[in-house]
């Protein structure tokens, strides 16, 4: 067993290589998108069957990214906004292949193309660039699978199938830190895990009922989360955990602004009556610490800025993957 200073041992199992639908959204007085200078980057989202839409800041010209494509798993874009991740389901009969294609984000060139089997066969993997865009961090539902890094050609390089003899959870997740690094979820802890990703130290252990859809920011310094109904942000250490948006709804599923300034949450967070599962309002808030609200019903926040496409007058409803580059 590995020993790490602190509270809790971990010790990472390894292998170690030698329909149609409108968006629903409530009117805003803005009648332009025209963001603050200060807002910077490329807001990526899922919606429906819309697929994945973006929305550059702070001009505020919105468009498509990806066309709704159901065997699409997930998608990442590089810290540097240069290259496009896209994992695919392309099973088919007696084979349970999936396709890892990065791409140049700008012209479609593609970098690096594999194909990915899993010890589970499972057809739901996700991947995750890291920070150096040298590493892949794939996901998996089939506790066989674990938690898997690979090259960014897909050469195997480490899997980690449980901690201290329990199995990964099912639903776990994982965030890539600066220096390679990254950060998982197992029940009620969360770990930092090194490599050769054979040990972890323990960040948190979350005392509570429900909490979940982990971000991280892009210098590696503080996380976002929900607890409960509402977003915390914490730092990379487990400390200073404070509540930062509070409505009579949900809000869910943040994410850092390339800077860290501000946080794009979900607002509204709830479950459609039409068969598309989870959705929610876009909107951004300053990262300061304070609590924000971001009702759909009534007055928000001062400081609470909606997401919308310019001349257009309704806030961007999303259904999927959030993403800020």
């Amino acid at each position: 067993m590995v020993r790490i200073n602190c509270s809790l041992v971990i010790c990472l199992v390894t292998m170690l290589s030698i329909s149609s639908c409108s968006k629903d959204g409530a009117e805003e007085n803005r009648k332009d998108a025209i963001y603050p200078t200060a807002l910077k980057g490329t807001i990526y989202y899922d919606w429906a069957t819309e697929g994945t839409l973006k929305i550059s800041l702070p001009d505020g010209t919105g468009g498509s990214f990806l066309p709704n494509e159901s065997k699409l798993n997930n998608f990442d874009i590089s810290r540097d906004g240069k290259w496009k991740l896209t994992v695919v389901n392309a099973s088919s009969v007696g084979q349970y292949d999936i396709r890892f294609t990065i791409s140049d984000i700008h012209t479609g060139a593609v970098a690096e193309e594999f194909t990915y089997n899993g010890p589970g066969l499972s057809a739901s993997c996700k991947g995750y660039l890291s920070p150096d865009n040298s590493l892949i961090l794939v996901t998996s539902y089939e506790k066989e699978d674990g938690i898997t890094v690979l090259k960014r050609n897909g050469e195997f390089v480490a899997r980690i199938v449980n901690i201290n003899g329990e199995p990964i959870d099912l639903h776990v997740s994982a965030l890539w830190l600066p220096n390679n690094h990254f950060l998982m979820t197992h029940g009620d802890y969360i770990v930092r895990v090194a490599p050769p990703y054979n040990s972890g130290t323990l960040v948190k252990e979350m005392k509570f009922q429900d909490w979940g859809e982990l971000a991280v920011n892009q210098t590696g310094t503080q996380l976002a989360l929900r607890i409960a109904n509402h977003v915390h942000t914490m730092d990379i250490d487990g400390s200073n955990l404070k509540q930062v948006t509070t409505s009579n709804f949900t809000e869910s599923e943040p994410a850092f602004s390339p800077d860290g300034k501000y946080l794009l949450v979900g607002s509204y967070y709830r479950h459609s009556g039409e068969g598309f599962g989870r959705l929610w309002q876009l909107n951004i808030i300053p990262n300061d610490g304070q609590q924000y609200t971001t009702n759909p019903d009534a007055q928000n926040s001062p400081g609470v800025i909606p997401v919308i496409w310019k001349g257009k007058d309704k806030i961007e409803t999303g259904s999927g993957q959030m993403i800020w580059r």
